[in-house]
């Protein structure tokens, strides 16, 4: 072809003819559509929000309770799931938007697991840890704010991170890691926006926008039209949630949902640590020994799930328990229904531990694994996969407690913590939370994946006892909650049952610290049943609450009665300081400061009988008879013959019999 013909055939530069002057045009023309098209945008959504079109999203909204303080948005949960009917909901736990210097306020952060499940209000694992912290340092105000949602996983950890930096947490708790592959935005999950960690990031931060918002419900709605599938929500989020069910162990989707833990969580703490907050990271727990594999490989029986989990089982039964544990975990790694994590998610926790200086690695597994027969995991303290029943969740919070006392967290001294023992014996979970959570598990069973023959849902729940009847109503909403601890409470009273009566008002203290009246109900009760210790610890909740007269001069009483003067000496004052009717307490409170005296002088003379005698005349002096006993019989018990301790005890014992008659 000859170059003549080949110029002939060129094709002609569009805008070489195109002027200088037309150029600009056009180029104006594409920067003034670009800039009417963000117009355009803007203008459509400041008209949604006028209009009050779709949610605010943010973490934290006003309370309704209290305008002075914080609680978790109810639609903060929007951001991640696809599909509103899957939404779920958490605690609504306010805290002061003005931090008080009391105060020690702990997030937390996770899934199903660490919002309590079944167990509602006091079973979750954060309430038992912080009845004891409460107990532990008395003198402190905790706050303890669980931000944790059921069936989402790092994602919303990473973006609840993201958040909570900026309400000065002293502290922030995480457990999480069983739903990266069907929590929402899992990469197994009907809640997926992709796998790539940055886009689904960004487009978390798009749904924000109401426009966002407007166009994801469009699109919904032609997709709910179009589709014949009809989704059972009550049957539960494990039926819903899962998109693939069959996940390979070693497959690429397996892999991914590792790295998107990983990148999330890796994150979260990084963020978390810069700011010089510490994190207790757990470490998290699988069933077993008690729960066969959901979906084994049929394809390769000699390496499915079924074959490791029948010999582990074998090998159980023949006492042979090391190798067993090893193929219950080799069992549960090839189980392709992944609603357990695999093993490669501790050891991502710990290296994220071990990487961040200020991120604790928190071993609850190890603490599970104690409490477990040959140390292999099983119904002994979990409920069915995952989840763990009342012992277990004490275990879990006793995880976190000697982790936060091992770093020194709160205090340097920990000399007068609550023992595990003494835990077990007291948290207030009530007879009915305990079977309010079997019912829960029962119903979850009785649905895939757990059995393919379900029974009717009534026969699952016996109506015989008020105790059943109470939890029926309870378990299918005709009560709340609040209503059927007071039935409880009328069954208590009935019977003259104080022990339980009173830990149904520590529970209500727990789920409502800021109404003082709880803690009378618990103050009361505990007097009832000659606990000063506990009553003086209730009163003085409600005192912070509402400082009066009335509480300061019972507090007083009760704490000389318990040989405290130092604590005593403080409410002493405040009725100095706020008498109404102008009382003069300056006498009484001049020989409290002796006995404080005195009992400083006999920390290295614990014997001398003169001190002893000095302290109990000052509490007879005082009106209080109980120390001042306590003080005569010790120094009767030293010299049995002292004439001094002897007058004092005589006329102790004229008084109590003036007050009898």
């Amino acid at each position: 072809m000859s170059k003549s013909t080949s110029n002939q055939n060129k094709e002609p530069n569009k805008t070489e003819n195109i002027s200088p002057y037309n150029k600009n045009r056009i180029i104006a023309f594409r920067v003034l559509s670009i800039i009417f098209s963000v117009i355009l945008i803007v203008l459509a959504e400041l008209l949604l929000r006028l209009f009050g079109y779709g949610y605010n999203l943010k973490l934290f909204t006003e309370s309704n309770r209290d305008e002075n303080c914080w609680e978790m948005s109810r639609y903060a949960s929007y951001k991640y799931f696809t599909d509103e009917e899957n939404i779920t909901l958490g605690y609504i736990e306010p805290f002061k938007k003005q931090k008080e210097e009391d105060t020690y306020r702990i997030f937390v952060l996770g899934e199903s697991t660490t919002i309590g499940f079944p167990y509602e209000h006091n079973g979750s694992f954060h309430r038992w840890l912080k009845y004891r912290l409460m107990f532990t340092f008395p003198e402190k105000n905790f706050e303890i704010i669980n931000l944790s949602l059921t069936a989402v996983n790092s994602y919303t950890i990473y973006d609840f991170a993201r958040e909570i930096v900026k309400y000065e947490p002293d502290a922030v708790l995480i457990y999480v890691g069983h739903n990266e592959y069907y929590g929402a935005l899992g990469v197994g999950s009907t809640s997926n926006l992709g796998v790539n960690p940055v886009i689904v990031r960004s487009i978390l931060k798009l749904r924000n926008l109401r426009l966002y918002q407007l166009l994801n419900n469009a699109i919904i709605k032609i997709r709910k039209k179009a589709s014949d599938k009809d989704t059972e929500i009550s049957e539960g989020l494990m039926i819903s949630m899962p998109a693939d069910k069959e996940i390979h162990y070693g497959s690429r989707k397996y892999k991914l949902g590792i790295e998107q833990f990983q990148n999330n969580m890796d994150k979260a703490c990084k963020l978390i640590s810069e700011k010089n907050i510490p994190v207790f990271f757990s470490n998290v727990v699988s069933n077993e020994k008690d729960l066969p594999p959901f979906i084994s490989d049929t394809t390769n029986f000699m390496n499915s799930a079924y074959f490791q989990y029948t010999l582990a089982s074998k090998m159980y039964k023949d006492g042979k328990y090391e190798k067993a544990k090893q193929f219950y975990i080799k069992a549960k790694e090839l189980d392709m229904l992944r609603f357990r994590a695999p093993e490669a998610i501790n050891d991502i926790i710990l290296e994220i531990s071990d990487k961040y200086p200020g991120v604790c690695y928190v071993d609850s597994k190890s603490l599970f694994e104690k409490n477990s027969p040959h140390g292999i995991i099983g119904n002994e303290t979990l409920l069915e996969h995952v989840h763990p029943n009342l012992f277990g969740y004490a275990i879990l919070s006793d995880a976190f407690y000697e982790s936060m006392r091992e770093h020194s967290l709160i205090s340097n001294d920990w000399g007068t913590a609550m023992s595990f023992e003494e835990l077990l014996d007291q948290m207030p979970v009530t007879i009915i939370d305990s079977m309010l959570g079997e019912y829960t598990i029962s119903f979850m069973r009785n649905h895939w994946p757990f059995t393919s023959n379900p029974v009717p849902t009534e026969s699952l729940i016996k109506k015989d006892t008020e105790l059943e009847k109470i939890t029926h109503e309870l378990f299918f909403r005709e009560i709340t909650w609040n209503i059927a601890m007071d039935r409880l409470r009328e069954i208590y009273i009935s019977s003259g049952n104080f022990e339980e009566n009173l830990k149904i008002s520590e529970a209500f203290a727990l789920e409502y610290p800021s109404i003082e009246q709880n803690y009378k109900s618990a103050a009361a009760l505990c007097l009832r049943l000659n606990n000063r210790g506990k009553a003086i610890f209730y009163i003085s909740k409600g005192f912070r609450l509402n400082p009066n007269f009335k509480a300061a001069r019972q507090l007083s009483k009760l704490c000389l009665d318990e040989d405290d003067p130092f604590k005593a000496i403080e409410y002493l004052n405040y009725m100095s300081q706020n008498s109404g009717t102008g009382s003069n307490l300056s006498s009484i409170i001049m020989i409290v400061e002796e006995i404080i005296t005195l009992k400083s002088k006999m920390i290295n003379n614990q014997d001398n009988i003169d001190i002893l005698n000095k302290i109990a005349l000052n509490y007879l002096r005082v009106g209080n008879l109980i120390s001042s006993k306590k003080y005569i019989s010790a120094a009767l018990k030293i010299d049995p013959g002292n004439k001094k301790a002897m007058q004092i005890l005589y006329e102790i014992n004229r008084i109590s019999e003036e007050h009898k008659n």
